[in-house]
């Protein structure tokens, strides 16, 4: 990852359900804003701190904006998550719509700003896998990668655990809002994971000679992972700070 010298960047977090994206993104933003770094969460924000009539106008500003400012990008990505084939028309409309709000997210980061996402494109493009009927990984992984190097220097961190570990944190969801089910009622955590795989190689092999986005794994098996994983993030990021 380059051209982090004014200490802009963008990390993503990418996982399956339960694998605690949303803790780590968290944890990593209080770190870092502790240490004095303008921090931005705009995910985890709409995602557990306002209405859901709130989240959905500004989800829609969003995805207007990246629209707006990049139309042939977000007609590429809407036209591959088309031809994916999904399940319905409610879950096409839920995906591209999803899709085109995290890239406008991405173009909302404002220079000097360390930008935490704990759900990006990464898992935008995995979510539209889950049950397609065609296969557009490979497309939608090289949209995203193009379009987290077009925003500057960045990072997508694969959280990895062990499917049993996923199963009783979804089996201990209150909520049950997942798509992915230990009980069988949804998707299997292994479909899940089958997915995460397709997605990694894909964000991988799109990576490849691209230096401005990094990709970096960490494990989160248990409470003590957690802080490991954060520290992880936060090395390579003084890291790339140090060698810019």
């Amino acid at each position: 990852m380059t051209g982090f010298a004014d200490g802009t960047a963008t990390v993503e977090f990418f996982g399956v359900p339960g694998a605690g994206k949303s803790t780590i993104a968290r944890r990593l933003a209080e770190r870092l804003a502790a240490t004095g770094r303008p921090v931005s969460e705009p995910t985890y924000e709409l995602a557990h701190q306002v209405s859901s009539a709130r989240r959905y106008l500004a989800k829609s500003g969003y995805a207007a904006t990246g629209t707006v400012r990049h139309p042939r990008r977000a007609l590429a990505a809407a036209r591959a998550i088309a031809e994916s084939g999904q399940p319905s028309s409610r879950t096409l409309v839920k995906t591209t719509f999803n899709w085109l709000y995290v890239a406008g997210v991405l173009e909302s980061r404002t220079s000097g700003e360390l930008q935490v996402l704990d759900q990006g494109l990464a898992q935008a493009a995995w979510s539209v896998g889950l049950g397609a009927e065609r296969d557009r990984t490979t497309s939608l992984c090289e949209l995203a990668v193009d379009a987290l190097s077009r925003t500057g220097p960045s990072m997508v961190v694969v959280v990895d655990l062990a499917p049993e570990t996923v199963r009783e944190r979804l089996a201990g969801r209150a909520d049950g809002d997942t798509r992915v089910s230990p009980t069988g009622d949804g998707h299997a955590v292994s479909e899940a994971f089958e997915r995460k795989e397709r997605v990694e190689r894909s964000i991988a092999d799109a990576i490849a000679g691209n230096p401005s986005v990094d990709l970096v794994h960490v494990d989160n098996e248990s409470r003590t992972d957690l802080e490991d994983a954060v520290g992880v993030v936060l090395e390579r990021l003084e890291s790339e700070q140090r060698r810019s």
